[in-house]
Protein backbone atom coordinates (compact mmCIF):
# COMPACT_ATOMS: atom_id res chain seq x y z
CA UNK A 1 0.00 0.00 0.00
CA UNK A 2 1.11 3.72 -0.17
CA UNK A 3 2.21 4.96 2.75
CA UNK A 4 1.67 8.44 1.57
CA UNK A 5 -1.46 9.87 3.76
CA UNK A 6 -2.64 12.23 1.12
CA UNK A 7 -2.16 11.38 -3.03
CA UNK A 8 -3.43 14.00 -5.47
CA UNK A 9 -6.09 13.07 -7.67
CA UNK A 10 -8.62 15.44 -9.55
CA UNK A 11 -10.96 17.71 -7.86
CA UNK A 12 -13.97 16.53 -9.98
CA UNK A 13 -16.41 19.65 -10.16
CA UNK A 14 -13.07 21.53 -10.56
CA UNK A 15 -9.93 22.54 -12.91
CA UNK A 16 -8.06 19.84 -13.89
CA UNK A 17 -4.42 19.46 -13.24
CA UNK A 18 -2.64 20.91 -16.02
CA UNK A 19 0.12 18.50 -15.64
CA UNK A 20 -1.80 15.65 -17.03
CA UNK A 21 -0.98 14.76 -20.52
CA UNK A 22 -3.90 12.17 -21.26
CA UNK A 23 -7.35 11.99 -20.56
CA UNK A 24 -6.82 9.02 -18.35
CA UNK A 25 -4.43 10.67 -15.83
CA UNK A 26 -6.81 13.88 -15.82
CA UNK A 27 -9.31 12.09 -14.35
CA UNK A 28 -7.64 9.38 -12.29
CA UNK A 29 -7.92 9.76 -8.43
CA UNK A 30 -4.32 8.31 -7.14
CA UNK A 31 -5.73 7.67 -3.69
CA UNK A 32 -7.50 4.75 -5.12
CA UNK A 33 -4.35 3.30 -5.37
CA UNK A 34 -3.95 2.81 -1.07
CA UNK A 35 -7.00 0.53 -1.51
CA UNK A 36 -5.73 -3.35 -1.47
CA UNK A 37 -8.78 -4.51 -3.89
CA UNK A 38 -7.85 -1.37 -5.75
CA UNK A 39 -4.53 -2.69 -6.59
CA UNK A 40 -5.69 -6.51 -7.22
CA UNK A 41 -7.90 -4.91 -9.61
CA UNK A 42 -5.41 -3.47 -11.72
CA UNK A 43 -2.69 -5.98 -11.18
CA UNK A 44 -0.28 -4.23 -8.86
CA UNK A 45 2.10 -6.35 -7.14
CA UNK A 46 4.41 -6.30 -4.56
CA UNK A 47 7.40 -5.10 -6.46
CA UNK A 48 5.47 -2.40 -8.44
CA UNK A 49 3.89 -1.14 -4.86
CA UNK A 50 7.50 -1.17 -3.14
CA UNK A 51 8.75 1.44 -6.00
CA UNK A 52 5.50 3.89 -5.46
CA UNK A 53 6.76 3.98 -2.11
CA UNK A 54 9.79 4.68 -2.59
CA UNK A 55 8.55 7.65 -4.18
CA UNK A 56 5.61 8.31 -1.43
CA UNK A 57 8.97 7.90 0.97
CA UNK A 58 10.49 10.80 -1.04
CA UNK A 59 7.90 12.99 -1.27
CA UNK A 60 7.12 12.75 2.72
CA UNK A 61 10.74 13.42 3.79
CA UNK A 62 10.74 16.97 1.22
CA UNK A 63 7.38 17.74 2.04
CA UNK A 64 8.25 17.48 5.97
CA UNK A 65 11.26 19.31 5.29
CA UNK A 66 9.26 21.85 3.66
CA UNK A 67 7.14 22.46 6.28
CA UNK A 68 9.66 22.52 9.35
CA UNK A 69 11.38 24.97 7.36
CA UNK A 70 8.31 26.91 6.85
CA UNK A 71 7.88 26.72 10.84
CA UNK A 72 11.69 28.32 11.19
CA UNK A 73 10.92 30.87 9.27
CA UNK A 74 8.03 32.03 10.16
CA UNK A 75 8.66 31.71 13.80
CA UNK A 76 8.09 35.19 15.86
CA UNK A 77 6.78 36.92 12.90
CA UNK A 78 3.68 38.53 12.83
CA UNK A 79 2.15 38.34 10.34
CA UNK A 80 4.02 35.19 9.01
CA UNK A 81 5.33 34.86 5.47
CA UNK A 82 3.32 32.77 3.19
CA UNK A 83 3.08 29.54 2.97
CA UNK A 84 4.95 27.73 0.50
CA UNK A 85 1.54 26.20 -1.30
CA UNK A 86 3.47 26.31 -4.89
CA UNK A 87 6.60 24.17 -3.76
CA UNK A 88 4.43 21.51 -1.77
CA UNK A 89 1.97 21.76 -4.79
CA UNK A 90 5.20 20.81 -7.26
CA UNK A 91 5.74 18.40 -5.16
CA UNK A 92 2.65 16.53 -5.24
CA UNK A 93 2.72 17.01 -9.20
CA UNK A 94 5.90 15.16 -9.42
CA UNK A 95 4.72 12.47 -7.06
CA UNK A 96 1.87 11.90 -9.22
CA UNK A 97 3.53 12.16 -12.20
CA UNK A 98 5.95 9.49 -10.78
CA UNK A 99 3.51 7.11 -9.85
CA UNK A 100 1.75 7.65 -12.88
CA UNK A 101 5.00 6.56 -14.93
CA UNK A 102 4.54 2.90 -13.63
CA UNK A 103 1.34 2.20 -14.49
CA UNK A 104 0.42 0.54 -18.13
CA UNK A 105 -1.59 1.81 -20.10
CA UNK A 106 -4.22 -0.88 -19.37
CA UNK A 107 -3.49 -0.15 -15.43
CA UNK A 108 -4.08 3.79 -16.54
CA UNK A 109 -7.19 3.03 -18.55
CA UNK A 110 -8.44 0.74 -15.33
CA UNK A 111 -7.69 3.24 -12.85
CA UNK A 112 -9.83 6.26 -14.46
CA UNK A 113 -12.68 3.79 -14.92
CA UNK A 114 -12.79 3.13 -11.08
CA UNK A 115 -12.23 6.78 -10.47
CA UNK A 116 -15.43 7.61 -12.66
CA UNK A 117 -17.30 4.68 -10.45
CA UNK A 118 -16.86 6.09 -7.19
CA UNK A 119 -17.49 9.70 -8.10
CA UNK A 120 -20.57 8.82 -9.88
CA UNK A 121 -22.85 11.23 -12.15
CA UNK A 122 -21.10 14.06 -10.46
CA UNK A 123 -18.17 13.17 -12.13
CA UNK A 124 -19.62 14.96 -15.49
CA UNK A 125 -18.75 18.05 -13.80
CA UNK A 126 -15.28 17.54 -14.56
CA UNK A 127 -14.59 20.24 -17.15
CA UNK A 128 -12.85 17.10 -18.35
CA UNK A 129 -14.92 14.68 -18.49
CA UNK A 130 -17.58 17.54 -19.19
CA UNK A 131 -15.87 17.91 -22.63
CA UNK A 132 -15.26 13.74 -23.27
CA UNK A 133 -19.00 13.41 -23.20
CA UNK A 134 -20.18 16.34 -25.12
CA UNK A 135 -21.63 18.51 -22.50
CA UNK A 136 -22.51 21.76 -23.84
CA UNK A 137 -21.32 25.18 -21.13
CA UNK A 138 -24.96 25.94 -20.55
CA UNK A 139 -25.62 22.08 -19.61
CA UNK A 140 -22.77 22.13 -17.47
CA UNK A 141 -23.93 25.60 -15.65
CA UNK A 142 -27.09 24.31 -14.96
CA UNK A 143 -25.73 20.75 -13.13
CA UNK A 144 -23.29 23.00 -11.44
CA UNK A 145 -25.52 25.06 -9.94
CA UNK A 146 -27.99 22.52 -9.02
CA UNK A 147 -25.43 20.37 -7.32
CA UNK A 148 -24.10 24.19 -5.53
CA UNK A 149 -28.13 24.74 -4.23
CA UNK A 150 -28.55 21.02 -3.02
CA UNK A 151 -25.20 20.90 -1.29
CA UNK A 152 -26.18 24.15 0.42
CA UNK A 153 -29.91 22.47 1.79
CA UNK A 154 -27.66 19.09 2.70
CA UNK A 155 -25.46 20.93 4.38
CA UNK A 156 -28.20 22.73 6.39
CA UNK A 157 -29.84 19.72 7.00
CA UNK A 158 -26.64 17.70 8.45
CA UNK A 159 -25.91 21.28 10.25
CA UNK A 160 -29.85 21.36 12.03
CA UNK A 161 -29.27 17.50 13.23
CA UNK A 162 -25.29 17.97 14.63
CA UNK A 163 -25.90 21.22 16.55
CA UNK A 164 -28.09 20.13 19.47
CA UNK A 165 -25.08 17.62 20.47
CA UNK A 166 -22.50 20.03 20.24
CA UNK A 167 -24.33 22.71 22.05
CA UNK A 168 -25.25 19.74 25.10
CA UNK A 169 -21.38 18.82 24.99
CA UNK A 170 -19.93 21.97 23.98
CA UNK A 171 -19.22 23.27 27.32
CA UNK A 172 -17.64 19.78 28.83
CA UNK A 173 -14.17 20.01 30.03
CA UNK A 174 -13.04 16.84 30.21
CA UNK A 175 -10.15 16.05 33.06
CA UNK A 176 -7.92 13.79 31.60
CA UNK A 177 -7.06 12.32 28.31
CA UNK A 178 -9.32 9.21 29.04
CA UNK A 179 -12.37 11.38 29.84
CA UNK A 180 -11.64 13.28 26.77
CA UNK A 181 -11.87 9.85 24.42
CA UNK A 182 -14.99 8.90 26.14
CA UNK A 183 -16.30 12.57 25.95
CA UNK A 184 -15.28 11.91 21.79
CA UNK A 185 -17.06 8.47 21.52
CA UNK A 186 -19.81 9.63 22.95
CA UNK A 187 -20.37 12.73 20.27
CA UNK A 188 -19.05 10.29 18.12
CA UNK A 189 -22.12 8.21 18.70
CA UNK A 190 -24.77 10.40 18.97
CA UNK A 191 -23.62 12.35 15.72
CA UNK A 192 -23.70 9.13 13.81
CA UNK A 193 -27.47 8.34 15.44
CA UNK A 194 -28.39 11.79 14.11
CA UNK A 195 -26.52 11.22 10.86
CA UNK A 196 -28.44 8.23 10.15
CA UNK A 197 -31.81 9.33 11.30
CA UNK A 198 -31.49 12.02 8.31
CA UNK A 199 -30.44 9.56 5.73
CA UNK A 200 -33.62 9.46 4.13
CA UNK A 201 -34.31 13.03 4.05
CA UNK A 202 -30.80 13.62 2.48
CA UNK A 203 -31.11 11.24 0.01
CA UNK A 204 -34.44 13.21 -1.03
CA UNK A 205 -32.34 15.75 -1.47
CA UNK A 206 -29.61 13.78 -3.64
CA UNK A 207 -32.12 12.64 -5.99
CA UNK A 208 -33.06 15.97 -7.15
CA UNK A 209 -29.94 16.48 -8.15
CA UNK A 210 -30.13 13.32 -10.22
CA UNK A 211 -33.45 14.53 -11.43
CA UNK A 212 -31.94 17.75 -13.01
CA UNK A 213 -28.89 15.74 -14.12
CA UNK A 214 -31.59 13.44 -16.10
CA UNK A 215 -33.19 16.37 -17.46
CA UNK A 216 -30.35 18.51 -18.71
CA UNK A 217 -28.10 15.28 -19.98
CA UNK A 218 -29.18 13.84 -23.43
CA UNK A 219 -29.48 10.08 -23.61
CA UNK A 220 -26.29 10.02 -26.27
CA UNK A 221 -24.14 12.11 -23.38
CA UNK A 222 -24.96 9.79 -20.77
CA UNK A 223 -24.10 6.68 -22.19
CA UNK A 224 -21.11 7.90 -23.03
CA UNK A 225 -20.35 8.41 -19.41
CA UNK A 226 -21.51 5.36 -18.45
CA UNK A 227 -18.75 4.10 -21.03
CA UNK A 228 -16.27 5.70 -19.61
CA UNK A 229 -16.88 4.47 -16.44
CA UNK A 230 -16.21 0.43 -17.56
CA UNK A 231 -17.41 -2.70 -16.55
CA UNK A 232 -18.78 -2.68 -12.73
CA UNK A 233 -15.63 -2.93 -10.08
CA UNK A 234 -17.27 -6.13 -8.11
CA UNK A 235 -13.76 -6.37 -5.56
CA UNK A 236 -13.17 -9.59 -4.46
Amino acid sequence: MLNRALLIGIALIGPAFGIAQTFEEQVSEFGLLQSKEVQTELGIDEALRNKMNKFADDFNAKANKLQADYQKSAEGKNPPPPAPVDKLQQLELTLRKNVYGLLSTAQKKRLSELTLQTAGYPAMMNPVVAKRIGLSDSQLKKLRDAYEATGKKVNAVQQEAIKPIYDKYGKEKPASAEEQQALQEKINGEAKAAMDKIAPQLKVLRDEWLLVMKKTVKAIQLNRFETLQGKPFKPK
